[in-house]
């Protein structure tokens, strides 16, 4: 029998969900050898006089044990449900925070943005740092995918039939291949080199999002840019 999006999308979010305690128990048990190799490499420049030829070598496992720390820390955050959504959020004013913040950025220099944001948009219950991460996220991707050159485009809208709030990001990038659309959102899938990205920033962003009791979605085509759409419900008396 042929299924149907929403029972992919459940399954989808099952198996997700799955890797997110597998990569829980990874990251627990990693994180005491890290933590010992950065000690003694740290305790081993030390004492190593300026001038020996062999402190480029504990330099360079300092550097590679601080990514894998840096790793692990993000297998902790995709596999977290995160601190408890105890504040109203400002969306539109958490956008524009982090468009303020990235605009000056190298890749932002030939990047036109524009913001349409709905003066009418209702709070939501959430916890405004780890949103704010979703939408770096996002909108640093859609810059890499245009190799900052081109449109960003972030819009904002009260659905007031569904009591939701809906934040699309969309870009004039490279789009997605068709054959990577089911797993963008699983850890550790990425198409960046090896330095620019550990495939764990998308996976982040759902976690986040649906810890929100919100859904986040893609719809892209190779060559034609990507529209990522999060949906996220409304505090109840903010809704008038």
């Amino acid at each position: 029998m042929k299924r149907s999006k929403r029972d992919d999308k459940l399954i989808t979010s099952e198996r997700i969900k799955a890797k997110g305690k597998l990569a829980s128990e990874i990251a627990h048990e990693l994180n005491t050898p890290i933590g010992a190799i950065l000690m003694y490499s740290h305790l081993l420049l030390e004492d190593m006089p300026e001038g020996d030829p062999r402190r480029e070598n504990i330099i360079k496992i300092n550097k590679l044990a601080n990514r894998c720390k840096m790793i692990v820390k993000g297998l902790l955050d995709f596999s977290s449900r995160g601190e408890p959504l105890s504040e109203k959020v400002q969306i539109n004013q958490s956008i524009r925070n982090v468009v303020a913040f990235l605009e000056d950025h190298v890749l932002f220099k030939e990047v036109s943005i524009r913001m349409y944001l709905d003066p009418a948009l209702p709070s939501i219950q959430g916890n405004e740092n780890k949103l704010e991460q979703v939408f770096v996220n996002l909108i640093v991707n859609a810059a890499q995918s245009m190799e900052g050159k081109g449109t960003l485009t972030l819009s904002t809208e009260f659905l007031r039939d569904r009591n939701q709030v809906r934040i699309t990001c969309a870009d004039t990038g490279c789009g997605i291949d068709p054959n990577h659309m089911e797993t963008i959102f699983e850890p550790f899938f990425t198409t960046k080199e090896d330095e620019r990205g550990t495939g764990l920033g998308l996976s982040i962003c759902h976690g986040i999002i649906e810890h929100h009791g919100g859904t986040i979605m893609v719809d892209s085509a190779k060559g034609e840019g990507s529209t990522f759409t999060i949906l996220l419900p409304v505090v109840e008396e903010d809704r008038a």
